[in-house]
């Protein structure tokens, strides 16, 4: 500060109200900073467990124990003989568990809660491998984490049914075999039990059970799974009954309450060798639901070499279960009538884009059968049917010829890259691409524009389900126009679109991306089964033998 010559007798006025100033702004500051200091956290903490010494704990339990909200354990290699209970964290919060990079760690199992997450370890009790769940998910968790972890010899994941809450789970990465018992004396169970709504279950590997995944439950994603060698000689007591499925939809009564099955997407899975007279690639089933078991979406998967029905829609009525752009490969045709079966009132279902192959003579088969109460609402179109011998394909009431049944039907060798290698991908030259055709089409009455959109059949279509990670569908309508999807108000047919658009009466509606974003349409029409002709490279197959 600068003082004039002039003015040396105002420097102690001037001084004291420069200090005042000081002081007074300080003051302002501390409260402040006063306000602010109650809302900041303290940094999350990281925890190492060390078996031999030398960690903050020798075992995950008393880890787990210490973990406030948003904390980690670190596990360093070791076999520890303990079903870990981890408390639940809060949101954005989490409390984790997770292994040292490289190390190999063995545990008996995990119980876990909300906002709780599982990383890396290798779940499995041979000595007792019926004792515990390798996962046991907390009644009401929501936004728990299972990721990459070996399950083997302990009884899967197994989620408590809700009574309140939306689950919100992710099982993602892992690695599950021979639940409830070993290879070396099998006698599986289920490799998960799925009971709540809101859940992404994706590129998991699922082999020696005796179902994949049973699910009860709404607005839940299967997808890019690999499920595979599931065999009936596996099965015993811990298997119930072994009528294998991939995915088993079959809600049950619970505590009286019927089970809800509704708005679920089962996408881009991969199946292999699950060969017997009882073994299914989906079953959607609604014995037990009063009512309330509808609209699945079965779209993308790629199955080969499966013992019976690639689906089977029935009992008490499953309507509204749209199977479209599948590959089917080598189902069993012999005692059967079919490879997908819709009946006992499972109305409004679809087949439409499919691709169904046998690696034999087919004679008096229907590639899928619709039962006269399954028939009101029921479309297909465009769906491929081969075999290498005799082909006599029939009609969905297995009457009639195959070809007639619906707009598109053809009687064709895809021309597969590689049928030996499994390699299910279309060549240059197959009849099945730019072969396929429309899912809906624009409401009778809905012109101009805007992003309210009335459609014939929202069903074909999913909105993201209001789950992390999944992208709503984008669909193309009429010849080039292509949209997301906001939101679908299944009851009325009306989707709500990302951006307004112009369209007419009858424009026919595509899939133009699919759940994670990819684009499963080139050209003017899509193509026939799993993979779209434009695609670089076929699905790689994620198969681990235990």
């Amino acid at each position: 500060m600068t003082i004039l010559q002039s003015d040396k007798h105002q420097v102690p006025t001037l001084l004291n109200g420069y200090l005042l100033r000081r002081v007074q702004m300080k003051i302002r500051f501390l409260a402040c900073l006063s306000l602010v200091l109650p809302i900041l956290r303290a940094e999350a903490a990281t925890y190492t467990v060390k078996q031999a010494g030398g960690g903050n704990f020798a075992n995950i339990q008393a880890c787990a124990n210490a973990l406030a909200a948003g904390d980690t354990c670190v596990v360093y290699a070791g076999t520890y003989n303990e079903v870990v209970t981890i408390p639940a964290g809060t949101a954005g919060n989490y409390r984790t568990l997770t292994v040292n990079t490289g190390d190999a760690v063995y545990v008996y199992g995990f119980v876990i809660n909300s906002y709780t997450k599982v990383i890396g370890f290798n779940i499995q009790r041979p000595s007792s491998p019926n004792s515990n769940a390798c996962v046991s998910v907390s009644a009401n968790a929501i936004y728990w984490y299972i990721t990459n972890n070996t399950m083997y010899a302990c009884d899967g994941i197994r989620e408590a049914f809700y009574t309140t809450g939306t689950g919100h789970g992710f099982i993602q990465g892992n690695t599950i075999s021979y639940p409830c018992s070993t290879s070396t004396s099998p006698n599986v169970c289920s490799g998960m039990s799925i009971n709540g709504d809101h859940h992404l279950i994706e590129n998991n590997d699922i082999s020696h059970v005796s179902d994949g995944v049973s699910h009860f439950g709404s607005y839940n994603v299967y997808r890019n799974n690999t499920f595979h060698d599931c065999t009936e000689s596996d099965c015993g007591s811990n298997s119930s009954n072994c009528h294998i499925d991939f995915i088993e939809s079959e809600p049950v009564t619970s505590g009286g309450v019927s089970k809800p099955s509704q708005y679920n997407l089962f996408e881009g899975n991969l199946g292999r060798n699950s060969m017997g007279g009882n073994n299914h690639g989906f079953l959607t089933q609604a014995d037990a639901c009063g009512g309330q078991c509808y609209d699945v979406i079965i779209r993308f998967n790629d199955l080969a070499h499966f013992g019976t029905f690639a689906l089977l829609d029935d009992n008490t009525g499953f309507p509204y279960v749209k199977c479209y752009n599948n590959n089917f490969i080598d189902f069993n045709s012999s005692g059967q009538m079919a490879t997908n079966g819709h009946q006992v009132n499972a109305t409004h279902g679809a087949e439409v884009n499919n691709l169904f192959y046998y690696p034999t003579s087919v004679r008096n088969y229907s590639p899928y059968y619709v039962d006269s109460s399954s028939n009101s609402g029921f479309t297909a179109g465009s769906n491929l049917a081969w075999c290498t011998a005799t082909c006599a394909f029939l009609n969905r009431t297995n009457a009639s010829s195959f070809i007639n049944d619906a707009p598109g039907n053809k009687i064709s060798d895809p021309i597969f890259v590689d049928y030996a290698q499994d390699n299910f991908k279309l060549s240059a030259g197959s009849p099945a691409i730019r072969a396929g055709t429309f899912l809906a089409t624009v409401a009778t009455g809905d012109s101009g524009t805007g992003t309210s959109l009335v459609v014939n059949d929202a069903s074909f279509f999913q909105d993201g389900y209001g789950i992390t990670g999944v992208q709503a569908d984008w669909i193309r309508v009429g010849a080039s126009t292509t949209v997301q999807i906001s939101s679908i108000n299944y009851p009325t047919n009306t989707i709500t679109l990302a951006n307004s658009i112009s369209r007419s009466p009858g424009d026919p509606i595509y899939l133009y991306k699919d759940s994670s974003g990819r684009v499963v349409l080139f050209g003017n029409a899509p193509d026939i089964g799993a993979y779209p002709y434009g695609l670089d490279a076929p699905k790689s197959l994620r198969i681990v033998t235990q």
